[in-house]
């Protein structure tokens, strides 16, 4: 009877063992599991942050550029490589046409679509973030608020991050949760 119960409790033990390593396993799982997902949010939102840093200064290049050349329909957006060739010349890396408003800053139709458009003429690039779409929507801040001035295009990605262009003003909003 003894051995019996000495058999039962060494049982009772080893299970006890088994399930506490199975729990501090599937807990280390899940501490691993969300610190890799909050990493890949923070490298998505620091990806974006640059898209609108770079998107700011195309629009105020372009702005500057109107300025310039006597406030045409269109501006030719020229940008240069960060090295010098070797000849110690500068590098074009690319031209871009860029539709103006009568303010000085790119534009385009009042729609989502137009939103697009302006991110294709002012950056040049594909929509997305190491792999994840970057949704364009416009917000007529007229039908809402009675204030054009405040229309804006927003850019964001799923879910998260996004920033925004005030297309009268030429302004754009730092990245925001």
């Amino acid at each position: 009877m003894v051995k019996k119960h000495q058999v039962t409790s060494e049982r009772s033990r080893n299970l006890f063992v088994n399930i506490t390593v199975v729990v501090v396993f599937i807990c280390l799982m899940l501490g691993f599991i969300l610190y890799l997902n909050d990493n890949t949010t923070n490298i998505r939102r620091l990806a974006l942050e640059n898209l609108a840093e770079q998107f700011s200064t195309s629009v105020n290049n372009a702005h500057w550029q109107w300025q310039g050349e006597g406030r045409p329909q269109i501006v030719m957006l020229v940008t240069y490589a960060r090295k010098l060739s070797d000849n110690n010349t500068l590098v074009e890396k690319g031209r871009k046409p860029i539709t103006m408003s009568q303010q000085g800053w790119p534009e385009a139709e009042p729609t989502s679509e137009g939103c697009r458009n302006i991110w294709h003429m002012v950056l040049d690039m594909p929509m997305n973030i190491n792999g994840f779409k970057v949704f364009a929507e416009y917000y007529d801040r007229l039908k809402l608020n009675n204030n054009a001035v405040d229309s804006v295009c927003m850019y964001r990605l799923s879910t998260g991050p996004y920033f925004e262009y005030k297309v009268l003003l030429g302004q754009v909003s730092k990245v925001r949760q």
